[in-house]
């Protein structure tokens, strides 16, 4: 028996010329192709617009938290430096597209990535119409999805941030509208098309394995034809799981540039699952039990306390730790299933709640805060369409593809909506997380749109019942708040805002920012820290040397603030009191290099030359890469001892490192403190 072919001409959009009931009329094929033109234009448009607005934010170019990660890895591929460092936790696709963007850009390599990602965000409005108009067969159906993606604010602001988020999105509708043509066609093409399907989402996972549970869809909508049409074309879609295999397989070589086992592809699933899941989780904010701390390198805190946690546990019982990052990811989700059995009526309360969290309207926050970036930007808070709106369109438009549209793409968009948000749901659920979600979501709502103006055009009393009793329903279900979920404050948001303004050198609005922040959690030491920087900047050093004092209370074991601490205090002439406090940034763990120099400095200025080398010789052995600000101080030591070809060839080599760093130590070196 032939497979039935959903589509009955060649349009672009794979709809056929003949529409049902549901819709009423449609546009023709080359108003179709204008609309998706205008769509690209108006798409231009506001992300011009807001690129421009967002690049006067202090914010702009400024990467925190996972952006920093990203940003750091795509330096080190950059240098060729060694990623074994990094302990193989994340995959490098977004990274290696990061660092082709700073070859590119150069000093403006930020710029041209955030840039790109708005590219692809219009990108993918085109592709949710292209996705709309396939699945209701209806191609102002499709127009309407895309202007619903088009004017909503979450993809615009995720395409503008140093995050996976935008490019991974633009993979995964790219895949899925290859899935649509593929459903449409028979014979040979059939089965090559559904091995590029699979190669295509696990290229795309290369990015963020959340989209494997896609891979699922396979065997189910194999199974979904199986039963519908008995014949072996049918099985077809199974060369999905095939495709995806061959491509995972040589990204398992590409991931052991930072990990010496072979991965297909690596993750931090395990921990993930933990902190999800714990009895103390509430199903957004994913928190270790301890506050880390890392050396002069970004790492990401749940990673680090998630190897340091395991690596305590395996010494505890008399066992190696494992450096293998699946080991740990193991580990954990054995931590997650005691945690579960512990408190197995919690953990259904707390699963339920996270359903809700997938359907509630507020932008729950992973790093920064929608809402706090709603004051800030007018575009974010102008464009319409939230995810309440979306919702209330759904019910109609899934009523209206399974009506009159094509239902093995309805069988497809939903397999992946429902298998995504359940991942999503098995972890936690916040804003980043359910962001891909977003482009099925505007699809469906675009047909259920199309669906509504036709039951209004026509008075259909009964269907106008309907729809507005789901949209109540949908409406109700994500507009209260049901669980009484307590959004964060936007204490950290502000702490970001004062980084930010302070890389840029506008310290006394970081000032202002960084008092609001404590305003709101007074007992933040990362905040008290920064606070200690910006006074320092100011030459408030007294204040400054305070709150490095009230974060150290907080936080006693952090190497960065007993530096800071320490050179507040041989600023303000007191290095009797400076030396303590950077001994001890040495004894921590991880203990703080510039600490190190700091004490040189010291002995430097008070003539201790021999002890100056040997001080320079313990930092050798803790930071084993070549260090700019070591070499120059070096240099100095061996300009004060008369060696001027020594002096010379060290300088030379901190500056092609690091002249920043270079010019830092000498100047530090030679004046009366760090």
């Amino acid at each position: 028996m032939k497979l039935e072919n959903p589509t009955n001409s060649t349009a672009l959009d794979g709809t056929e010329e003949h529409t049902g009931s549901v819709f009423g009329k449609d546009i023709s094929p080359p108003v179709f192709r204008r609309c998706l033109v205008v769509l690209m234009l108006l798409g231009l448009i506001v992300r011009i617009a807001y690129f421009v607005e967002h690049a006067r934010s202090p914010s702009f170019g400024v990467p925190t938290l996972d952006e920093k990660y990203y940003d750091t890895v795509a330096r080190m591929l950059l240098a060729g430096e060694d990623l074994h460092e990094l302990h193989g936790f994340r995959p490098l696709l977004y990274p290696l597209y990061l660092a082709g963007c700073y070859r590119l850009g150069g000093s403006r390599g930020i710029d041209l990535a955030l840039f790109a990602q708005h590219l692809l965000g219009i990108g993918t409005v085109v592709i949710v119409a292209l996705l709309g108009a396939r699945l209701f067969r209806h191609r102002l159906g499709g127009v309407l999805g895309g202007a619903l993606y088009l004017l909503s604010p979450v993809p615009l602001y995720f395409e503008g941030e140093l995050l996976i988020e935008s490019s991974y999105t633009f993979l995964i509708c790219l895949g899925l509208l290859l899935h649509l043509h593929t459903a449409g066609i028979t014979g040979w093409k059939s089965g090559l098309g559904w091995l590029l399907c699979g190669a295509l989402t696990v290229f795309a996972s290369q990015a963020r394995a959340n989209i494997l549970v896609f891979m699922a869809v396979y065997p189910l909508f194999a199974g979904w034809r199986w039963w519908r049409l008995r014949n072996r074309a049918a099985l077809l879609p199974l060369a999905g799981l095939v495709g995806g295999l061959a491509m995972a397989i040589p990204w398992g070589v590409v991931n052991m540039r930072q990990s010496n086992h072979f991965h297909l592809i690596p993750n931090a699933g395990g921990v993930n699952l933990y902190l999800g899941n714990k009895r103390t989780a509430d199903g957004m904010a994913p928190e270790q039990e301890r506050r880390i701390t890392y050396g002069a390198r970004y790492q990401d805190s749940v990673e680090t306390w998630a190897r340091e946690e395991y690596a305590a546990a395996m010494r505890a019982q008399g066992r190696q730790p494992d450096s293998d990052p699946m080991a740990i990811s193991r580990y954990w989700t054995r931590r997650t299933l005691d945690e579960i059995r512990a408190a197995p009526a919690s953990w259904l309360r707390l699963m339920a709640k996270k359903c809700w969290l997938t359907f509630w309207n507020a932008e729950v926050p992973n790093n920064k805060s929608f809402a706090f970036l709603q004051e800030e930007f007018v575009w974010l808070r102008v464009l319409p369409v939230r995810w309440v709106v979306l919702l209330m369109l759904a019910p109609a438009g899934i009523w209206a593809a399974a009506r009159s549209g094509n239902r093995d793409a309805l069988f497809i968009l939903l397999a992946y909506a429902f298998l995504y948000s359940a991942a999503n749901v098995v972890f936690f659920v916040c804003d980043r997380y359910r962001y891909p979600v977003w482009p099925v979501m505007a699809a469906i709502g675009g047909g259920g749109l199309a669906a509504g103006i036709e039951m209004v055009r026509r008075r259909n009393p009964r269907g106008m019942a309907c729809l507005v009793a789901g949209m109540v329903l949908m409406a109700a279900l994500s507009l209260h708040n049901w669980f009484g979920a307590k959004l964060p404050s936007f204490a950290r948001d502000f702490l970001f805002r004062s980084m930010a303004w302070y890389e840029k050198g506008h310290f006394q609005e970081a000032l202002s920012d960084i008092d609001r922040s404590l305003e709101l959690d007074p007992g933040d030491a990362t905040a008290l820290d920064h606070r200690g920087n910006v006074l320092a900047a100011l030459n408030r050093l007294e204040e400054a040397r305070e709150a490095y004092g009230a974060a150290l209370i907080r936080s006693p074991d952090e190497a960065g603030i007993w530096n800071n601490l320490g050179a507040t205090l041989a600023a303000l002439g007191r290095p009797g009191e400076a030396l303590p406090a950077f001994r001890k940034a040495t004894e921590c763990e991880p203990p703080s290099t510039k600490a190190f120099l700091g004490i040189a400095f010291l002995q430097i200025h008070s003539g201790r030359l021999d002890e100056a080398v040997a001080t320079l010789d313990r930092l050798d052995r803790v930071e084993r890469s070549a260090d700019a600000a070591a070499l120059a101080t070096r240099s100095v030591l061996a300009r004060l001892r008369g060696d001027a070809i020594r002096a010379d060839a060290l300088e030379q080599q901190a500056r092609r490192l690091d002249a920043d760093a270079t010019a830092w130590a000498i100047e530090r070196a030679g004046n009366a403190g760090p």
